[in-house]
């Protein structure tokens, strides 16, 4: 087993990775988390080949962004993670640090494993989990025990899952949904607020021609204990919900958070 846990990505932000405010999507940091994540349990052991060759793999059930700043195309950034406790669930942290060394993202997220076969939740092989570290680094708390339901948006917009959108255990990748869960925001992306949150729970699995509705209701104002004390705490609040448009059902969960942009202030 190596001694140190953690691993670290560099990566140059891409154009084609950037939305309307000019700034990285949240998808594609999504996809940095993944790609780094993927590495380093590699290295240390449990990666997914590990469990392919088993029938098995990672789900990602629970994921919280803290953003300061984002990455703009060209930046210069390191991804570093690292595995957290391990209990029922598999933790992971997750920092975004740019070339000055300034933390631009905290992040943690929760895994579980899934039978390939059956498509349902199982527990990570023995000799896996005895490969897990003993001694783990600590991460950033999940703002809350859980993400509450959203009964009925006040703000709604359609989603059709795509071919394009499975990933290799042939599903939705979990970095889609984060976008599909603004498409219903209030204000255009990049228009005066940005994203200084995301907290999101995975609840079911999307495959192509699934019919999907996003919806949001603004949240209160309301003091967050959570955040690090080098992260501002963010006045707007939204509760969103990504769910099937036949039965109703609760496809992700989130709550997000959104600053005014300095740069516009």
């Amino acid at each position: 087993m190596l001694e140190n846990p953690e691993y670290t990505l560099p990566v140059r932000a891409r154009y084609g990775e950037a939305g309307t405010d000019g700034k990285i999507r949240l998808g594609a940091l999504a996809n940095w988390f993944q790609e780094a994540a993927g590495h380093n349990a590699s290295a240390l052991g449990f990666g997914d080949e590990r469990l392919f060759a088993e029938g098995k793999t990672w789900i990602l059930t629970r994921l919280t962004l803290r953003i300061r700043d984002l990455p703009a195309p060209g930046d210069e950034v390191r991804v570093r993670t690292w595995p957290a406790k391990l209990e029922h669930l598999g933790h992971r942290g997750y920092e975004v640090y740019d070339a000055a060394g300034r933390r631009l993202v905290a992040a943690v997220s929760a895994w579980t494993v899934m039978d390939l076969s059956t498509r349902r939740l199982t527990s990570l092989p023995e000799h896996l989990a005895a490969m897990y570290p003993v001694k783990t680094l600590p991460c950033i708390p999940f703002p809350s025990r859980t993400i509450p339901r959203l009964r009925e948006g006040v703000r709604s917009a359609n989603v059709l899952v795509r071919r394009d959108d499975l990933d290799i255990n042939g599903h939705v990748n979990n970095a889609r949904y984060l976008g599909w869960l603004l498409e219903c925001l209030p204000w255009k992306p990049g228009e005066s607020l940005m994203p200084s949150l995301l907290d999101v729970t995975f609840r079911a699995e999307c495959f192509p021609g699934d019919a999907l509705v996003s919806q949001c209701v603004p949240l209160p104002d309301e003091s967050d204990p959570s955040v690090p004390d080098d992260f501002p705490a963010a006045p707007h609040g939204l509760l969103h919900v990504l769910r099937r448009a036949d039965s109703g059902d609760d496809v992700c969960r989130a709550v997000t958070r959104w600053l005014e942009r300095p740069d516009l202030a």
